[in-house]
């Protein structure tokens, strides 16, 4: 099965699973170095972004989420082409729910085999720690002597360790991660719990449409422990690579709308809108995220660049 193949695949069979309730991005084709360590190093020049999303907008403790990421490849001086390259790259992200946040610090590594001319194949692995925090004193309770009173306020968890498989091209991508893997237990705060694992499963095609034209379908499935199946389907239209619009539907949660702008030769910026559809629309119906990227990518010759227009931004 060839890789356009295996991408309508998983956009068509993500029809037939449901929701589940785990941390998400609507902008996950923009970010997808939040959920595959593997990308790390598949770009030609170093990528930063930072992004903040504010889910649920006036409901009591809703989610909010703040990210940082960067990473990119290790090239010898004077080589600017190599068959096979090594990446490298940190991501920080802070998440508050209610009385309930995190905020994890994490390490990547890649390595990009080549296959063909413009395809490739990465392993990577996330690796760091978590602080996992509950505001205690904000807790009403109705039992005093709930194990929560003598919890701690902050626990540390670690080692924190995410594999990932990537795969990529000018066309199109396939990944897939496995977050938390570990299935860590959290000791002393309340009741003691252990972190679900996470299987992301991700992919998408450009449709070419003229010269400057692309359509850009891509699918996320998400499965944890314990909880449903839950997919993402996204549609874009690019132009130019530089300005983007596109709709997106999660199943039980929210429709999306998307657009991406490129300004200043080396930044984008990414705004999404999230419509409610599930029954907390009577409480809220709207969901922000926003991503600013920094892509200082230079000109080269087309024949010294690893792929000179990857699917993926």
């Amino acid at each position: 099965m060839n890789l356009r193949w295996a991408l309508l695949f998983l956009l068509v069979s993500a029809g037939s699973v449901r929701a589940q309730q785990i941390a998400q991005y609507s902008q996950y084709v923009f970010n997808q170095f939040s959920i595959n360590p593997a990308v790390a190093g598949s770009k030609d020049c170093l990528d930063m972004r930072l992004g903040y999303r504010q889910q649920w907008v006036g409901y009591p403790g809703a989610p909010t989420t703040g990210w940082m990421s960067i990473h990119g490849a290790l090239r010898p001086k004077g080589k600017p082409f190599q068959a096979n390259k090594h990446g490298i790259g940190a991501f920080i992200e802070a998440d508050d729910a209610g009385n309930f946040g995190y905020t994890s610090f994490l390490l990547a590594y890649a390595y990009h085999v080549q296959m063909s001319r413009n395809f490739y194949v990465s392993m990577g692995m996330f690796a760091g720690a978590r602080q996992v925090k509950l505001a205690v004193g904000d807790i009403t309770l109705s039992d005093y002597n709930d194990p929560v009173v003598n919890s701690k306020s902050s626990v540390l968890v670690y080692p924190e360790v995410t594999p990932g498989i990537w795969m990529y091209g000018k066309s199109g991508w396939a990944g897939l991660s496995i977050q938390q893997i570990l299935g860590n237990k959290i000791k002393d705060m309340g009741v003691d719990s252990r972190m679900a694992r996470h299987i992301m499963l991700s992919g998408g095609y450009k449709y070419r449409i003229g010269r400057k034209t692309a359509f850009i379908p891509s699918g996320l499935l998400k499965f944890a422990g314990g909880a449903p199946l839950a997919f993402d389907i996204n549609a874009m239209v690019e132009w130019d690579r530089t300005y983007a619009l596109g709709v997106g539907y999660r199943n039980g949660d929210a429709v999306v709308a998307m657009l991406k702008i490129g300004f200043l030769k080396y930044f984008q910026l990414g705004y999404s809108y999230d419509i409610t559809t599930s029954r907390l629309r009577v409480a809220s119906s709207n969901t922000h995220e926003v991503i600013l990227a920094v892509t200082p990518c230079r000109k080269a010759e087309s024949g010294k660049r690893m792929i000179s227009c990857p699917a993926f931004d």
